[in-house]
């Protein structure tokens, strides 16, 4: 890192940008406002401002404090040194379990969608290919395009080193971690002292919002870059450099990479609010506006130019996506958060446990859309809440200001349903309908909050003349507390004398026809502990508020207000993230190692039913109620997706992220409405002659192949479908659809599957009656973006593959380049004439090879930019910190 230790100016200017970084942890009366001796300023100048550092007219800097010892090495005394250290530790001891075990993460879409699609993912760079296309999904789908793959997420490195498992894993380790990272030299760049910025950190890295995304796989790195990117925008305006503008952008590019619409929001919130804060604080308020400006255009053409291998592709897809048009105002808003959530913010385990297969320790559906909260946990703690509240006496009132306007605005964002608002919004604002689930805006809230509760701790911790100032309000808002503690913990005792009396309350708030599947008894003692809890927490955090008007060494008594917050936070939020053994995370059931071997025979496709969870009427073998047993009976029950790290290809089935074709959708809500004859005849135009069902099928065409035990009340019976079309074959007869609905129109009234018809779309297509036997198609060569096939064609004709048609495909015919007709509504067709032919389909997206080209520009501007140190710019007289 470069040290500021250059020309100085009159002023002093980069002097007092140094200020008071490293002293002491425990010398002086405020130890943890670090204060440094010019010696020791000189001898470690510019190892950590990097990271962290502010402007001298933000510091409040305590009465008293002494300069170093000399002889004192700096890296010793570094408080952003030992803190972030201290945060590391904390994050590997939080997941001592998974890093040092073969456990793994297991929860909601981590085994059932992420894991799969990332094994195919990397498999294909295994195999020394980018990951362009999945033939296992839908019909055969773009990968890289899809952002849900992270195809060019960094911790995909972690596989060139590291065994599969293990890496993936750590994807979910490392953001909490990084997040606590970045929020503290994010508060350390806006003042705040490192003690305070600590406890914030602590509090964020360990806050049930933040480790509720641990149980997916592509939100969670938000957590981990959003408090970077304010860190990142903030520096930027600190040192007037176009390095820190493209530092900003490459933050911003990550976050672009692992795009997700309302977490991305999330960042863009968190940069408009701190920029809002640098110009209402800033003395020269045009020129602080300017220079705004020029860091989010610089920064934004730069971020999305890095990640423009992943947008690019994406924006090619999301127009032709099942979600292209948008979620409806019902499928945007699920998920809310309902305002009854507020109280798990104090409360823990509010609404019981989710983490069972039958919720019967759980009582929050009425509030959540008729499942589980999308936040696991809201729970942040009593000592936080309190905290934000003594913040209110802060003098950094600009700073707390926007804070307090960016909590109010993450909640009423997460409110969703819930608020009116949120539907004007939905109408009004362009692309608000991409995204889902407003419950994830709440993750700016605790980042402010986190940042609130900094500001608490400094007020705590602060010079004699300010304790004095705020005195009577901090003893007012402890003894407050403390009658509140006394009130919760005299409820909690009630409640233990007459346990009777919580239980009618709870009923009341379950839906009546899941009330039979409810363990009451539990749910109450669970509420009437996590009162107890939230009341002994509550206590000790007011008492020591109370204790900080007299006690003489604020630091230590902030010191250990830290450590009730970690206290409090840590063991509640442990179980957030549910783990599975690495066994039964390898596990392949025996239908998919039969279905394997029949698959190898020649490409086709497996239907599946799709399990929902929680499933009625299934009673599982297992010791406990865990959730764990119901990912189990998923695999064993044959539901999508888990088959495709075994080469199982699946056919159409219902959409977890919206993301494939909108033809494969269509196709997949048509068999929804079949009837079961129908809906048959389909499965046979789509290549599918594999059915899996736990009930039976009576239809003349299927017959029973095979039974597979499911560890349940129900068995799976797999079905072979006679009659099934082939994944290649060659048609003389077409037909011709005017548009593409009456092509899909046309499709489903095929009363049998006829491997001689084709339909074709557009005005100059000629219908024609064809001729029996035109001639054969075979696969000789069928990879993941290759298929070659060869046609003994009698007469010309068009062989038709049963593959999606989509962008970027390309047909040679002899060698030489051949029109991809859209065929049988979401398939491929090529003319071919008469004879032996070879055709070769090529998957070479120009969207990719664009997007690439302008990643491949970035990067070298970037290391251009890294390696070039023009003169450094200082600030400007009259702007402010």
């Amino acid at each position: 890192m470069r040290r500021f230790c250059g020309p100085i100016s009159r002023s002093g200017r980069w002097q007092l940008r140094q200020g008071n970084i490293g002293s002491n942890l425990f010398t002086g009366r405020n130890p943890f406002m670090p204060v440094q001796s010019d010696t020791a300023r000189r001898a470690g100048a510019g190892n950590w401002d990097f990271l962290a550092s502010w402007r001298r007219r933000e510091q409040r800097r305590a009465p008293g404090d002494a300069p170093e010892s000399a002889g004192t090495g700096r890296w010793r005394t570094n408080p952003d040194l030992w803190y972030p250290v201290l945060l590391v530790v904390a994050g590997i001891s939080f997941f001592w379990d998974p890093l040092f075990s073969s456990k793994n993460f297991y929860f909601r879409d981590i085994l059932n969608f992420h894991y799969p699609l990332h094994k195919v993912m990397i498999d294909s760079y295994a195999r020394g290919e980018f990951p362009l296309w999945n033939p296992y999904v839908f019909l055969g789908q773009p990968m890289l395009a899809n952002p849900n793959y992270m195809a060019f997420y960094p911790t995909n490195l972690f596989h060139l080193f590291l065994p599969f498992n293990y890496a993936f894993k750590l994807h979910f380790i490392v953001h909490p971690i990084l997040g606590g990272l970045g929020l503290y030299f994010l508060q350390r760049r806006l003042g705040i002292t490192a003690l305070a910025a600590f406890g914030g950190s602590l509090v964020y890295q360990f806050s049930g919002p933040g480790l509720s995304f641990l149980n997916l796989y592509n939100i969670v790195p938000a957590v981990g870059l959003i408090p970077w990117l304010g860190w990142a925008f903030v520096g930027a305006l600190d040192w007037i450099s176009w390095q820190r503008s493209l530092g900003f952008g490459a933050i911003l590019g990550l976050q672009a990479t692992a795009f997700e619409p309302l977490t991305f929001q999330c960042g863009v919130w968190l940069v408009g609010g701190l920029g809002l804060w640098r110009v209402i604080e800033s003395k020269v308020r045009w020129k602080t506006v300017s220079e705004i400006v020029r860091v989010g255009i610089v920064g934004a053409m730069f971020g999305f130019s890095l990640a423009a291998v992943q947008i690019l592709p994406a924006l090619e897809l999301i127009p032709r996506a099942a979600r292209g048009a948008g979620y409806d105002f019902g499928s945007a808003s699920v998920w809310s958060m309902h305002p009854l959530d507020l109280a798990n913010l104090v409360v823990p385990h509010f609404f019981g446990d989710v983490f069972t297969m039958d919720w019967a320790t759980y009582w929050g559906e009425r509030f959540h859309s008729s499942r589980d909260m999308y936040l696991v946990s809201s729970f942040v703690g009593s000592g936080t809440t309190l905290l934000a509240a003594v913040a209110f006496l802060s003098q950094r009132k600009k700073l707390k200001a926007i804070l307090f306007v960016l909590i109010l605005t993450s909640i009423l964002l997460a409110f969703g349903e819930f608020n009116p608002l949120y539907r004007w919004l939905y109408d009004h604002v362009p692309g608000l309908d991409l995204g889902r689930y407003p419950s994830k805006y709440f993750l700016l809230g605790t980042l402010a909050l986190a940042i609130f509760a900094s500001l608490g701790l400094e007020v705590i911790m602060g010079s004699t003349e300010e304790n004095a100032r705020n005195r009577g309000h901090v003893m007012a808002l402890g003894i407050l507390g403390m009658m509140i503690a006394i009130v919760i913990l005299g409820t909690c005792f009630y409640f233990a004398l007459h346990p009777n009396q919580l239980q009618p309350w709870i009923r009341a708030k379950v839906e009546p026809a899941r009330a039979a599947a409810k363990d009451f008894a539990t749910l109450g003692i669970m509420l009437r502990e996590s009162l107890r809890s939230t009341g002994i927490f509550l206590l000790l955090s007011s008492a020591l508020i109370f204790l900080s008007c007299f006690w003489k060494r604020p630091a230590w008594l902030s010191a250990l207000f830290v450590l009730t917050l970690g206290a409090e936070l840590i063991p509640a939020n442990l179980q957030l993230a549910p783990l599975i053994s690495g066994a039964d995370v390898d596990f392949v059931p025996e239908v998919n190692h039969f279905l394997q071997q029949v698959n190898s025979e020649a490409p086709r496709r497996i239907f599946s039913r799709t399990w929902m969870d929680p499933v009625p009427g299934i009673q599982l073998s297992a010791p406990n109620r865990s959730y764990a047993w119901l990912t189990l009976f998923y695999r064993r029950s044959g539901q999508p997706k888990y088959g495709i790290m075994n080469g199982i290809q699946y056919s159409v089935d219902f959409s977890t992220d919206g993301l494939n074709t909108r033809e494969s959708d269509e196709l997949w809500q048509a068999l929804t409405v079949l009837s079961p004859a129908a809906g048959l005849t389909l499965m046979q135009k789509l290549n599918t002659p594999l059915l899996l069902s736990p009930g039976q099928i009576l239809d003349p065409r299927v017959r029973l192949t095979r039974h597979f035990e499911t560890g349940s009340n129900l068995g799976l019976h797999l079905f072979r479908l006679e009659g099934s079309l082939p994944r290649a074959y060659f048609a003389s007869r077409v037909c011709r659809a005017d548009s593409h609905a009456r092509a899909l129109q046309r499709f489903l009234s095929l009363d049998r599957a006829d491997g001689n018809t084709v339909i074709l779309e557009g005005p100059e297509i000629e219908e024609g009656v064809g001729q029996p036997d035109p001639g054969a198609a075979r696969i000789v060569e069928y990879e993941s973006a290759r298929v070659v096939c060869e046609v003994d064609a009698r007469t010309s004709g068009y062989l038709v593959l049963l593959d999606s048609y989509y962008p970027g495909w390309r047909a040679y015919l002899e060698g030489k380049e051949a029109e991809i007709l859209r065929a049988n509504y979401a398939f491929r067709a090529v003319r071919v004439p008469e004879g032996k032919r070879r055709v070769e389909f090529v998957y070479r997206p120009r969207s990719f090879h664009a997007g690439l080209s302008l990643t491949g520009l970035a990067l070298l501007i970037g290391v251009v930019a890294l390696f070039w140190r023009p003169q450094r710019r200082s600030f400007r007289e009259g702007e402010t910190g």
